[in-house]
Formats: C-alpha cells, sequence, structure tokens
C-alpha cells in the first residue's frame, strides 16, 4: 500500500505511551519481529481500528487512542525532487553561487524558488518507509528491542523478508555450551561457510545475527601467523598453524565484511595482537618501518579484566572489536588445584561477554533513578602512553539513550570502562555553595553499584573458553567483554584482532535493511 505526501502519518503520543507502557516494567512478548503491514498500515492508518496495541507477556494490553501527526512539513521535505540523484544531498538549499555564502534572513523567511517547481503532495511513499521515519520519531524501545529467547530460528535466517521489523534481540542465561550447539544457537558460523559462499547469503546472516545480538562466534578460523616466533607456540598451535591463508588475511576479510575496513587506532593500523612476543611490538623501526603501536594496556597483561567496553577514552569508540584466539593459556597445576571448590571456574584466560543493552533495559526496571543518572551524568576517559606519546581523553555517559520528553527511549550504545574512568565533577554551582556535592557523589555511587550489580550476576555473563581457532566478533558499543586470570610463564595467551569504525558498521547494517535508533 502506497500513501500520498499529502497525507498526514499518525503516531502514538509518547506521554501515553510512557504513562501506560511501563518498558521495560513489563517484558513484551517473546517475538522479535513485527510485521510492517499489520503494525503499521492497521495502526497508522485505520483511525477507526485500535491505534497501536503493545501485548506484554502479563496478557495487559495498551491501546492509544491519541495520536498526533508526522510534520507534513517533513514529509515534503523529504520529497525525492529535494534530492539530487546522483550524489543524494540536497538541492533545495539556498547559497550565493560564487562564494557561498548563505541567504539574508529575509531570503530564509521566505518561501525558497525551489518549492515553486515542486508539487508536495505529488510523491507516495512507501509503508515501509513511513514505518522507519515514525518509530525513529518515536523512540519506543519496544519497537527496537525484544528479549531473548525468541520462538524460532525460522526469522533469524530469513534476510530477504521485506514484510517485517528486525529488533535487537538481548540476551542473557546463554552459556559456552548453547552457543556452540549448531542447532540452537544463533550467533554461530563456520569461517569457511561465510568466505565460501559465491551467493553472499552467509554474510547477510551474520550481518543479521550481529545486528540482533551484538556478538558473533565463527569457529575454523585460520591462525597462521608469521608473527609468533615458534618458541613461544604449543604443539597444538603449530598444529593449527599449517595453513596456506594467514590469520593477518582472514581478520582483515571478516573487518571488510562488517566494516569494510579496520579502523586505525593508537595499537595499530590494522591488525594487532595482545602478546608482547609478537614481532609486531619487536619490529626494528631503524630501517623505516612503523611499529604496531601502543602496549599500554591491562590487556597486553595476565591478570582478569573487569567487564568493559574499549577505547571509551576517544570520542566515538570502535563498532566493532575482533578477536581470534590464535593460543589459548594453557592450564597448569595452579589453575587446576584439587583443594578449589568444584563450582568455581579454574582460571585460565576463559573469556567473558555480557549484553550492555540487556544489562541497561534491566537496571531501566529495577532502578529507574539510577538508570537516568548514569543516562545523563557526562563521565570523563583516559588513556596515556608515555612511550609512544598518546594522551587521549573522552567524554560520555555509560548509558547513551534517546531522550523523550517523557523520558528515554532506547539504548544506543554503552560506554564502560571503570578502569580508565576518571574522577567524577559535579555540575558547577551557580553560586557559591558546595552544599548538594555530596548528594552528587553519593547518588553517583548508588547508582554505579546498582550498575555492577548487575553486571556480577552469572546469568548476564556468557563465560566461554575460546579455543584455538575460534573468532568472536564483539559490537563494542554494546557488548562488554572481559577475561578470568591465566598463568603466563609456561606459552602466552595469544589473541589477535582489529577494530571497525561505528559509523562503518551502521553503513553496512543500513545497507542491509537494518533500522536502528
Amino acid at each position: 500500500m502506497l500513501l500520498s505526501g499529502k497525507h498526514h502519518l499518525l503516531i502514538p503520543k509518547r506521554a501515553a505511551l510512557a504513562k501506560k507502557c511501563c518498558w521495560p516494567g513489563h517484558q513484551l512478548q517473546r517475538s522479535c519481529v513485527s510485521d510492517t503491514k499489520s503494525s503499521i498500515g492497521t495502526r497508522i492508518f485505520n483511525s477507526r481500528s485500535h491505534l497501536g496495541q503493545v501485548r506484554f507477556r502479563n496478557g495487559s494490553s495498551l491501546h492509544r487512542p491519541n495520536t498526533t501527526l508526522l510534520p507534513k512539513k517533513y514529509l515534503d521535505a523529504y520529497d525525492p525532487k529535494r534530492f539530487d540523484p546522483s550524489t543524494h544531498q540536497r538541492n533545495d538549499v539556498l547559497f550565493n553561487p560564487i562564494d557561498g555564502t548563505p541567504p539574508s534572513a529575509d531570503s530564509h523567511s521566505a518561501t525558497p524558488k525551489q518549492e515553486d517547481t515542486h508539487d508536495k503532495s505529488s510523491h507516495k511513499y512507501k509503508d515501509s518507509w513511513l514505518g522507519t521515519h515514525l518509530d525513529r520519531w518515536r523512540a519506543d524501545p519496544s519497537v527496537f528491542d525484544c528479549y531473548w529467547p525468541v520462538p524460532t530460528n525460522e526469522e533469524l535466517q530469513d534476510t530477504k523478508n521485506k514484510t517485517t521489523t528486525t529488533k535487537r534481540v538481548l540476551w542473557s542465561n546463554w552459556t559456552a555450551d548453547l552457543v556452540r550447539d549448531r542447532d540452537k544457537s544463533p550467533i554461530l558460523f563456520q569461517y569457511d561457510d561465510i568466505v565460501h559462499d559465491e551467493d553472499k547469503n552467509t554474510e547477510e546472516r551474520l550481518l543479521k545475527a550481529f545486528y540482533q545480538y551484538g556478538l558473533v562466534l565463527i569457529t575454523g578460523t585460520p591462525t597462521a601467523t608469521d608473527s609468533l616466533p615458534e618458541g613461544v607456540m604449543t604443539e597444538a598451535t603449530k598444529n593449527a598453524t599449517n595453513s596456506q591463508e594467514r590469520a593477518e588475511d582472514a581478520i582483515l576479510q571478516l573487518a571488510s565484511m562488517i566494516g569494510y575496513h579496520p579502523l586505525q587506532t593508537l595499537y595499530g593500523s590494522g591488525v594487532w595482537s595482545t602478546s608482547s612476543y609478537s614481532s609486531f611490538y619487536n619490529s626494528d623501526d631503524s630501517d623505516g618501518q612503523v611499529k604496531a603501536g601502543s602496549t599500554a594496556d591491562s590487556a597486553y597483561g595476565s591478570t582478569s579484566l573487569p567487564l568493559h567496553t574499549d577505547m571509551t577514552y576517544i570520542s566515538n569508540p570502535p563498532g566493532v572489536q575482533i578477536f581470534l584466539m590464535v593460543q589459548p593459556a594453557t592450564a597448569t597445576r595452579s589453575t587446576l588445584s584439587s583443594e578449589q571448590d568444584s563450582t568455581t571456574i579454574a582460571p585460565k584466560g576463559q573469556s567473558i561477554y555480557l549484553d550492555g543493552f540487556a544489562a541497561a533495559e534491566q537496571l531501566r526496571k529495577e532502578n529507574p533513578d539510577a538508570f537516568h543518572l548514569l543516562a545523563s551524568t557526562q563521565r570523563r576517559y583516559r588513556c596515556i602512553d608515555d612511550a609512544e606519546g598518546w594522551h587521549l581523553e573522552a567524554c560520555g555517559p555509560v548509558i547513551n539513550a534517546i531522550h523523550r520528553e517523557d523520558g528515554w527511549g532506547p539504548v544506543t550504545s554503552i560506554r564502560h570502562n571503570d578502569l580508565d574512568r576518571l574522577p567524577d565533577l559535579p555540575p558547577y554551582p551557580s553560586q557559591n555553595d558546595n552544599s548538594n556535592f555530596t548528594t552528587f557523589y553519593d547518588e553517583l555511587l548508588s547508582a554505579h553499584a546498582a550498575w555492577d550489580n548487575i553486571l556480577r550476576r552469572d546469568e548476564m555473563r556468557l563465560v566461554i573458553d575460546l579455543k584455538c581457532r575460534d573468532c568472536v566478533l564483539v559490537a563494542n558499543q554494546r557488548c562488554m567483554h572481559g577475561r578470568y586470570a591465566f598463568d603466563a610463564s609456561a606459552y602466552p595467551r595469544v589473541v589477535m584482532g582489529c577494530y571497525v569504525g561505528m559509523d562503518e558498521l551502521g553503513s553496512k547494517w543500513r545497507h542491509s535493511g537494518f533500522s536502528f535508533p
């Protein structure tokens, strides 16, 4: 069905939604795909029907009879005639053709000359386009997110279905057995299936799974590399390196699929390794070659790492981190002590992952005040490498969410690394009064404690012992990662990888038809 641009588009009032919907106090049904025709066509265009019904697991539903209009100016301004067909830039912007200066205030208030040639009511917008812009404007979390588990894998594998809206799946209660199960895991892929699929169907499924879950496990990834000395390789690692395809090439191949190219950072311009034994960090630069980059990070040690997102100290942190396990840490007597509690996991460098969006929604449900404080407080992060000359700092909230008139909309990103976070400052007082400083620190400490309480829960944490040739793609602005401690005295634990930019990842998702807030 098509809708003329001259028609009004109806959407529910956000205030009514916030008061009655109580997201996420009620949990949505498990279905993670909404039918565009029914949920948008009926809800929006038929004013006699129930204007948007949201049904929850507890059986209650929400009717929204009050509606507001998508601005007609917005629809008119989006007319394709107002955009250059080759560059896709606007062609209705007035400026001096000689020096590029903008028009005077009088010209702004007058009707632009270009409008005279445009028939405002002639363009017809598709339902899918209208639905996407409606959802973005409403910023209702239930439109973009749902909870694990989903009923079947049928919709997860249907990348060609244009009648559905794919949602982000907020996951918890995941185990290593689940994500490795070929029949049940929604995030498991095999490297050869991805790179040898001429029709690109597997690549499309990978992008969709990554959009939905923010985490993908790829097995059978090549790990052969010349960057690691043979003397620090285990026999298992040596056997796994008997391959024509190199680890560096495999990592760059995956980076190109999800974000065109690797992101240059202080850790290098391409592939890096977390082992100081790697020749990346021991090369002689006397011949003019550039060293790989900084090693001033706790990731290059053998201690445990708390859950975090990477590079919180840059304005726009990477969108993806690719981890390829080249050589796992070897279990030693100290890590396999018979005196250890049988319920305790022996530390040998196991990887930990957590869905930051799921944690944020859980915090919103349990402690709305803490959610508000972590979403509205700017916190500063820092990285210093004296040897390489780096000093990076950036600010941002722990939880980045869309701000609506009636509160907070869907979460868009997570910025969390307590090791890089600097001390907080309260807002500068308008008068010489520091009486509220104690309240600021007490409330922020309480909010962060509530956040930590969620991050430490076993049901939120996926603990997995990565094997040689396992590769994990992590959506860095959504999912956190960490690790158990390990013994580095025998053979080093070697992880290789690279970063991909958030803008590049978002471009891939949009090109694949995924709409996100």
